[in-house]
């Protein structure tokens, strides 16, 4: 009898033995878990931009029984005209506007002369102020929205009468001396597209 007891209290024993070696076990299954998140974002900056010409070639070295005698010097004349396709085209990720200013200016040789008319649609000529106006007009945009493409041709036509008045001729005259004679007149015209950024 005392012997039989003692075989259970052996077995007993084992069993708790293996319970705990059971729960042993599975605690240390738990210990183990880990979780690992790595989270990244990234980004570039937006692009903005257009591509503006740097360069005008408005003017020649000759026309139409007009020719400059300098290789590389442009000349202009009474009976002299052209033009310049004016290209500006571009995109954003960022809403923008475009605007232009125009400039044309005469060096002091020509004092109060400015003969040179002017037009954006080779039809309707303008004195200066007006081609401004017009030209810049032309070149404006809206507030465009992102990726949206800014897409501008725009000819810039010149021309000097060849005849107006007898007042004129004698004016056209003395520019024509001056450049033989003297400092030779100049015309310069300059254009300043921007692209800006709306918020």
């Amino acid at each position: 009898m005392a012997k039989k007891q003692k075989n259970r209290k052996a077995i007993l024993v084992i069993l708790l033995a293996l319970a705990v070696a059971v729960t042993g076990a599975f605690i240390g299954s738990l210990a183990k878990y880990a979780v690992l998140d790595e989270d990244s974002d990234e980004a570039v900056a937006a692009k903005f931009g257009l591509n503006i010409p740097n360069t005008i070639d408005l003017f020649s070295e000759s026309y139409t029984n007009v020719e400059s005698d300098t290789e590389g010097k442009k000349v202009i004349a009474p009976g002299t005209e052209g033009y310049y396709n004016f290209e500006v085209v571009g995109t954003s990720e960022v809403a923008y506007k475009v605007s232009a200013v125009v400039d044309v200016t005469y060096s002091e040789e020509w004092d109060d002369y400015a003969p040179l008319e002017f037009s954006v649609n080779g039809e309707t000529w303008t004195k200066l102020d007006a081609f401004k106006t017009n030209l810049s007009a032309a070149l404006e945009s809206k507030i465009l929205p992102p990726n949206t493409e800014y897409n501008s041709t725009q000819a810039i036509h010149w021309r000097w009468p060849f005849y107006v008045s007898p007042e004129y001729d004698v004016k056209d005259t003395a520019i024509g001396v001056e450049a033989a004679t003297g400092t030779a007149p100049k015309v310069t015209v300059e254009i300043e597209v921007t692209a800006a950024q709306v918020d």
